[in-house]
């Protein structure tokens, strides 16, 4: 079975003009949503501002649904995973503390944003003592709710 790029050659590939060259999908759309599941953790930040302004460029491109992770969620699979990604050329490395910040300054508006705790429960797809955790979070304070909501997620993207 033939197999596409590693993990490796995509995260060290140069981003800049990638998707305005290659992409048949922009001229001939009027709205078009892109999808990055999976990629952006493994990019630095400066390849992620460069894949955004790419994505930009391409007047369709309306809308960006991407998985995110924060800085603390990047620290916690560093002590689980860091030595084999490490290893491999592929670590972790994109986790924005303040991810609609980030991408607004790059005229992408955070227009949705689901936390993956709060959608497993609603999916019904739990990890173990899910139950504890909530109960714990709610006795956090405000602050610390917040931050746990964005520790991991999906965003929705709209250009602007």
């Amino acid at each position: 079975m033939p197999r596409g790029p590693s993990a490796a050659a995509i995260a060290t590939a140069p981003v800049s003009g990638t998707v305005a060259r290659g992409t048949r999908v922009g001229p001939t759309s009027r709205r078009a949503l892109v999808i990055t599941e999976g990629l952006l953790v493994y990019l630095p930040a400066a390849a992620v501002k460069e894949l955004a302004a790419d994505l930009h460029s391409q007047p369709t491109f309306a809308l960006w649904l991407t998985d995110l992770a924060s800085p603390g969620l990047l620290k916690m699979m560093a002590k689980n995973w860091g030595k084999v990604l490490a290893a491999s050329g592929t670590p972790f490395q994109f986790g924005p503390a303040d991810s609609p910040a980030f991408f607004a300054a790059l005229g992408w508006k955070e227009a949705e944003y689901w936390a993956n705790f709060e959608e497993g429960i609603r999916l019904k797809r739990t990890m173990k003592l899910w139950w504890l955790w909530r109960a714990l979070g709610k006795l956090s304070p405000k602050a610390k709710q917040e931050e746990f909501k964005r520790f991991a997620g999906i965003s929705l993207l709209r250009r602007v």
